[in-house]
């Protein structure tokens, strides 16, 4: 997959640990962040993690190993409006990736537990 350069303001992630013996809501811990909450430096530092990510992540509907046995993963999800619309109404897009638990570089998870990138509340 190729690197993302932006996210729009009108774009939104959703991040969430699954995977495990068991499921237990709580240490699933899924976060959604907003883009349009975001100022433009914190979206380019999102894009950066997202980034960072791709190298260990898999795309969820294609044939993926992630989450085999009791392997905990990160479900990242990204959904944005397409600029492909019909009728002009917009048009909703959006990927699914599945990066192991073990391989989740540092910034992810910390996104992940805090909803930052630099725990006082906001991902910048």
């Amino acid at each position: 997959m190729k690197p993302i350069s932006s996210l729009d303001p009108d774009a939104v992630i959703e991040l969430a640990r699954e995977g495990g013996v068991a499921f237990i809501p709580k240490l699933a811990g899924q976060r959604r962040i907003e883009m349009a909450n975001l100022d433009d430096h914190q979206r380019k530092r999102i894009c950066t993690v997202i980034n960072e990510t791709l190298p260990y992540a898999e795309v969820q509907g294609q044939a993926c190993s992630v989450g085999r046995g009791d392997q905990r993963y990160f479900r990242l999800e990204i959904h944005y409006a397409s600029e492909q619309s019909f009728a002009s109404e917009p048009h909703y897009a959006g990927i699914v990736l599945l990066v192991p638990e073990s391989d989740a570089p540092t910034d992810l998870v910390r996104l992940w537990k805090r909803g930052d990138l630099d725990g006082d509340g906001q991902p910048d």
